[in-house]
């Protein structure tokens, strides 16, 4: 009897050991963590500067390193702890390569051929690339496909499938790397394709076509924290990476945050995305340039918040519509408060911090108080976190665009980026710009700013009591702008040409007659200028607030035209009229807009990285593309920047008044002697004249 159960005992067992085995050979493998998919449009960026292969390699390294343990044998046969061998496989690497006419993919192991589109995996090399030191990671060529334009949004799809069904993983991430045009246009910059530009519509196109969700979306290119953006990924992703200004050639660090995803693979989206953050944020705090380190923002979006965002920015420029109509003197503080928000970019670009237009000062006096609470908390529930560098301590993650100065294909584009029909009807009010009928399906027709005297400002041209020509703008309008400029201009007595010296911001004149009904604004100083070494620079205006300012200085280098940057920090003394004391920062050098795209190029270099190479000062002629050149000069680790006195001479000063919606209106220019003590004026300069003059109605330049 015992036998016979010992017996069944032995067989039951039998069959639960080999129906185990059975089931432990059918198990499937354990599904690979993340999927990081890379779409590097080369560009410009790769051609000249190297900048996507560099990036390339820091990926290749840290994979490398990364494995090192995981896929090194002891010479006694002995492998390492089985426990970094787990990590093998988790993350996969994806990259797919174009757009550019020459790649530099040597020192990274590739050998990219920039007459197609290729796609890369970095992991477990064939046999054949087995390294001599018996490591075996590295850059495999996949796939090969025809050429096509990195900036048509099927492309793009269609690296999204091929790499979802190639490298299936429980995560996947997307970074979209190249150029970026904020909400103007789009991102990415096809050198072979005519500069063709992906638009945000296009993108979104792109992901929906792409059929897959990410757990983030990175864009490594300028000006993409965006409102727009972030409305067009909200359906396609749960967060999103990006910045509120120029972004650097060199990128995230990718290296480092490659690194963190490859020892904490089990993190989530928002983890890496924090991740993505904080080590660039660390990378730029060492950086040679005191541009890139101090203009650093990167912000996490939490996307499932957009549509509240959008929603609340919809119902306020809906309460902005209604004020044209019914109350314009409350709308023109809505107004104001976009005019002052913090730009981001440059004036091309018109990005502004979202935050700064809420937080004005003006704005809770009149906006409904729940809905401008109620804007602010959801702006802080969708940046879920937010780096900084010191210039740029005010971001609060997301920007949005005010194109009020856009063309009409410009705002055609814009309008399918973000296609708001509230915030379109008053785009369409303060712009030339016409609406599409859509627009009027939920949103009311806005007349003309125009028509409207709440958005007017009058100026009239007088003498101050020093003899300096000035423009008074009429307190009753002044609201309607604080930005007042000036250029200067000098006579080249041989030829008759005029030189650039740039343009800077005017002051404020103090008065006690009671005549004056205005505030004046008027030339600080224009006979002192600023220097370097004793050369005069043309010092160019090109981003402005109230302690800071940005100015372009063009020089001459390595036989191209690049800009200095050169910030202002003005310490403001006011005493019987406003005096200030210049505080000037050079930044490092910037190889400007792109010829053909006329986007920001990302190369900012340190000083320190020229230092002995010669260069010469440029001065640009009016009216036309050349410039007059200084002697050459040597290049510093730093440089420092004086104003000194002007040479004697003949000069010309024109004045410029902005309004509120970043309308441009000149005076006529003013013929200025300088016998190196004392300015003089021509005897039949006809300038003080009393009568107001309605900048709307003026021509431009408007004289007496």
């Amino acid at each position: 009897m015992k036998k016979t159960i010992l017996i069944l005992l032995s067989a039951v067992l039998l069959l639960i050991l080999c129906g185990a085995a059975a089931t432990a050979e059918a198990a499937p493998e354990e599904e690979d963590e993340w999927t990081v998919l890379f779409y590097f449009c080369g560009s410009d960026l790769e051609s000249k500067y190297s900048y996507a292969s560099t990036n390339l390699e820091e990926i290749g390294k840290t994979y490398y390193l990364a494995n090192f343990m995981a896929d090194y044998v002891r010479s006694d046969g002995a492998s390492v702890d089985s426990g970094m061998l787990e990590k093998k496989g988790k993350v996969n690497v994806l990259i797919e390569t174009g757009g550019s006419k020459e790649w530099h993919g040597e020192e990274a192991g590739l050998d990219i051929d920039p007459k197609a589109l290729q796609r890369w995996s970095y992991d477990t090399i064939s046999d054949e690339k087995y390294t001599e030191d018996g490591f075996s990671f590295g850059y495999n060529l996949l796939e090969t496909v025809p050429l096509a334009s990195m900036a048509d949004p099927e492309t793009l799809a269609d690296f999204i499938r091929w790499g979802v069904e190639t490298r299936p993983a429980k995560k996947y991430a997307l970074v979209l790397w190249d150029h970026g045009d904020g909400a103007r246009s789009g991102l990415f910059i096809d050198e072979l394709f005519d500069n063709d530009i992906m638009y945000l519509y296009e993108l979104k196109q792109a992901l929906e076509d792409g059929g897959a969700h990410f757990d983030t979306i990175i864009i490594d290119a300028c000006l993409m924290a965006n409102l727009e953006t972030a409305w067009n990924l909200k359906d396609y992703a749960d967060w999103m990476v990006a910045s509120e200004e120029n972004v650097p050639g060199e990128g995230t660090a990718v290296g480092d945050w490659m690194q963190q995803l490859l020892a904490y693979a089990e993190c989530d989206g928002e983890f890496l995305s924090r991740m993505v953050c904080d080590t660039t944020a660390v990378k730029y705090a060492n950086h040679a340039s005191t541009a890139n380190k101090a203009n650093l923002t990167w912000s996490v979006i939490d996307l499932s918040k957009i549509d509240a965002l959008v929603d609340a920015t919809e119902e306020l420029f809906s309460e902005v519509g209604n004020a044209i109509l019914n109350y314009p003197s409350v709308a023109n503080v809505y107004v104001r408060a976009l005019f002052h928000s913090r730009e981001y970019g440059e004036d091309p670009f018109n990005m502004r911090d979202l935050g700064s237009f809420l937080l004005n000062e003006d704005l809770p006096i009149f906006t409904r108080f729940r809905l401008r609470n109620r804007m602010l908390q959801a702006l802080t529930d969708a940046v879920e976190y937010c780096v900084r560098g010191p210039g740029r301590s005010e971001a609060m993650g997301l920007t949005f665009c005010y194109p009020a100065v856009f063309t009409a294909e410009q705002l055609d584009i814009y309008a399918m980026n973000y296609p708001a029909p509230h915030y379109l009807a008053f785009i369409d009010s303060i712009s030339d710009w016409t609406a599409p009928d859509w627009v009027y399906d939920s949103a009311k027709r806005l007349p003309d700013v125009d028509s409207v005297d709440a958005f007017d400002v009058r100026v009239r041209r007088i003498l101050c009591a020093d003899g300096m020509p000035a423009m008074e703008i009429d307190f009753d309008t002044y609201e309607n702008t604080d930005n007042a400029f000036y250029s200067l201009y000098r006579l080249n007595e041989e030829t008759g040409e005029l030189m650039y010296l740039g343009r800077t911001d005017c002051i404020y004149e103090s008065t006690q007659s009671s005549e004056n009904t205005g505030l004046i604004r008027r030339a600080g100083d224009p006979m002192h200028w600023p220097s370097i070494d004793g050369e005069l620079i043309c010092m160019d205006l090109v981003q402005t607030n109230y302690v800071e300012k940005l100015y372009n200085i063009p020089v001459m280098i390595d036989s191209k035209v690049c800009m200095l940057r050169c910030g202002r920090h003005t310490n403001y003394v006011v005493d019987q009229g406003e005096s200030r004391i210049n505080d000037y920062e050079v930044y490092g050098m910037w190889e400007g807009y792109e010829e053909n795209s006329a986007l920001l190029n990302r190369s900012v270099r340190p000083l320190s990285a020229l230092t002995g190479q010669e260069y010469q000062l440029l001065y640009p002629i009016y009216g036309s593309a050349d410039y007059q050149f200084s002697k050459a000069l040597s290049m510093y680790r730093s440089l420092d920047v004086q104003e000194i006195p002007l040479p004697p001479g003949t000069y010309y000063l024109q004045y410029e008044i902005d309004d509120v919606f970043l309308r441009q209106t000149f005076a006529e220019m003013i013929e200025i002697h300088w016998d190196g003590e004392k300015m003089t004026f021509r005897e039949d300069m006809e300038w003080e004249d009393g009568d107001w003059v309605s900048l709307r109605e003026a021509s431009s330049p408007f004289e007496p």
